[in-house]
Order: C-alpha cells, then structure tokens, then sequence
C-alpha cells in the first residue's frame, strides 16, 4: 500500500459509470446507480475512517488534540468538496434568477446549500427531482463526516471497530423499524440512517485490514474472493428490482445487508488485491484519470440536459427518436460532463488541492512518530498518497 490504493481510482471510475447509465440509459427500470454510489459511501468509509483513527492516534501518541486534529480533517475535507460544490450552486442560482435554467425547484436551494438535499427530497418533497436528484448521496456524506468526525477524534482509537459496528447495528435496525411503520420508499431510501451504516461497514473493513493485515489480506486479495464478490454483486444488483418489493420488513433488511456485506468486501479485496490482471484493469490509465476527477463528473453531470429525450428531438424525428440518435445523444452528455469534470479539475480543484498538501511533510513526520506503526501507516498512507482517493466527491469523498 504504497503512497496510493492500486485499484481504487479505477473502482471509482466504474461507480460513476454506473451512476451516469443509470441516469441516461436505465432509467427506472435498473438499480446499478444504487450500486454505483453505494460503491462510493463504502469507499469513503475505508478511507474517512481510517484518516480518522490515524489522527486520533496522533491525539493519544504524538501529543496532538482533539481541537487540531478536528480542525485539520474539516480544513481538508473543505478544500475538497466546497469549492466546486458551490460554485455550481451559486451558477445554477444565478441562471435561475435570470430565467435561463427552471425556477420550478428554486425552493430546494436552501436545502442543497446547507447540504440537506437528502431531507428536501426523502420529507418534502417525496419525488426525484430530475437533475438535482444525486446531490441527496453528497448530503449523506457530508453528514457522516460532520458526525464521526468529532466522535472519532474523542474516542480511543481501540473503540473505534466497536463504534462502527454499532452504527451497522443501528442502521439495519432503523431500515428494519422505517419498512415496519411503511414508510415512503424514498424517504427511507435518503434517510441517514439508512446509508450511514454502509460508510461505517466500509470503515470497519478497512480496520480489519489494517489490525489483521497478514491472513486478511490474503484472503481477501485472492483473485477468486474478488470474482466470486462480483458475481455476487451482479446477482444483487440485477434483482434488486425484485427483491426491493419484499414486504417483509426483517427479511428485506437482512437482504440489504448481505447487499453491503458485499459491496464492502469488494471495496477491501480490492484494496488487498495483487492479481496482475485485476490492476491492469482497474490502473488503467483513462479509468484511473476518470477516477480522479469522479467527484465534479459525478457534480456536474445530472445538470446537463437529456439531448435527445426532449419535445424538440421528437419533433426533429417526427415524433419518435431511433435508437441511434439516443446513443449519440448519451455520448454527447458524456462528453459535455467529461469536459467540464476535466476544467474544473484542471482550473479549481488541482490549484485549491495544493493548499491541502503543502501541510503534508508536517502531517508525515507525525504520523510516523506514531509507536504503533502497523496501525498507523495504512491510513497514513491513504491520507498524503491518495488526494483523488480519500477525497471523494463520491461520493463521492460521493460520491
């Protein structure tokens, strides 16, 4: 583990593909978005927890608090997601003001800019709000951070497992109790506590690893644990419009966990694998560059309008558009959201994410102060290695 995560870039890359077909090409007769950002929360977890114990070991064997390391981790997750994150808000404000974009959802806006958007769609709305609607899985995250966070940072980092497990617990438990007194499937689908338990069972993976590193990880990156994951992955995801109708509110908790279960296992085999096919594929070099600007495609591309789903492509067709130019229309919003991902990389978030690392020869020299070095030097890793890793947009880190 080396400086970054082989792998982990890629896995990034292929969660926002699945979110970007899911929007155009799926609709609502697929899940693998679902898949796609759950890919993400279990991601941030394994990264966002273990940066957290590593700082929390620096409080308890390097002589650092509780004050510097909470205002260490919320300076860097601020340079990471805010910048860009507002500034789309305040573009799309701005349109709406002068009538170039819908004012129809202006109401949302004070929602999305206090990272709410979960709550404005799940309890007040109760619908998908076309391109506004992946901003929810952004709140989740910015959530989870604004509540582990402090929690992690005060508490023994040997408490730490037991914390995350916990919050598994309280998760399934409150999906359980949410389906029980029939809740709206959107509202439990955005709920906290049904998404903060799947970035806590990543986080849980990723200690597991770092305290058990020898038969863990080997059993973990054996090549057939990976590919067996992934079948069982596509077997979830392909009947998750079937089993997403179980009305049995205990048996379809205990499906949505096997479902995590999974997704997290994948998220460490991954982080544990050597197969040299298997990081052939995921260091590809535009699977791994699309990885590092995953947070702003992810950002900006539910904003670019449907090209060919529109009055004025049926009425260019004649009433019904072939297939062919809905595939051309799906390859232009590619690369319309690729164009301006790889911009707002080049031009906000590559020069703002410098002022993050120039703090970093100070942040090594602690960590590796730190006694416990085989606990430490994974996270460690993470944090100063994989800018593009351990600061999703991923959901992006959504993502």
């Amino acid at each position: 583990m080396n400086n970054r995560i082989a792998g982990f870039d890629g896995l990034r890359a292929i969660a926002v593909l699945m979110v970007f077909l899911q929007h155009r090409l799926f609709g609502d007769i697929g899940e693998i978005g679902h898949l796609g950002v759950w890919i993400f929360f279990a991601l941030s977890g394994f990264l966002i927890i273990g940066i957290l114990s590593t700082q929390r070991l620096r409080i308890e064997q390097s002589g650092s608090s509780f004050v510097v390391e909470l205002k260490r981790f919320l300076f860097r997750r601020t340079l990471r997601i805010f910048p860009i994150y507002y500034l789309m808000l305040t573009v799309m404000s701005v349109l709406m003001l002068f009538g170039f974009a819908s004012p129809q959802l202006a109401s949302g806006m004070p929602f999305h800019f206090a990272y709410l958007s979960n709550f404005w769609i799940g309890s007040v709305l109760h619908y998908w709000p076309g391109r506004y609607s992946h901003l929810w899985s952004l709140a989740i995250e910015e959530q989870f951070y604004l509540v582990f966070a402090p929690l992690l940072l005060l508490l023994a980092a040997r408490r730490h497992l037991a914390v995350c497990a916990s919050t598994v617990a309280v998760g399934l438990v409150s999906l359980w109790l949410m389906r029980a007194a029939h809740w709206q499937e959107i509202t439990i689908y955005t709920h906290p506590l049904s998404n903060f338990w799947l970035l806590a069972l990543g986080g849980m993976g990723g200690l597991v690893v770092v305290h058990h590193a020898g038969r863990v990880r080997a059993l973990l990156g054996h090549g057939a644990t990976l590919f067996g994951l992934s079948l069982c992955l596509v077997g979830f995801c392909a009947s998750e419009p079937a089993w997403s109708e179980v009305r049995n509110p205990a048996l379809f908790s205990c499906i949505d966990a096997a479902y995590g279960l999974c997704i997290a296992a994948l998220v460490c085999s991954i982080a544990c694998c050597r197969n040299a096919v298997v990081m052939a594929l995921l260091e590809a070099r535009w699977l791994v560059g699309l990885g590092r600007i995953s947070y702003g495609f992810y950002l900006y591309h539910n904003l670019i309008p449907d090209l060919t789903r529109n009055h004025h492509a049926r009425a260019l067709f004649g009433g019904v558009v072939p297939q062919w130019a809905h595939a051309v229309g799906i390859a232009a919003s590619f690369g319309i959201s690729l164009g301006l991902a790889l911009l707002s990389w080049r031009l906000i978030e590559e020069p703002i994410l410098r002022l993050k690392t120039r703090r970093a020869p100070a942040d090594n020299a602690s960590s590796t102060a730190t006694p416990k070095a085989g606990f430490a030097s994974t996270p460690a890793h993470h944090e100063r290695g994989s800018r593009a890793l351990t600061d999703k947009g991923a959901a992006s880190d959504a993502a």
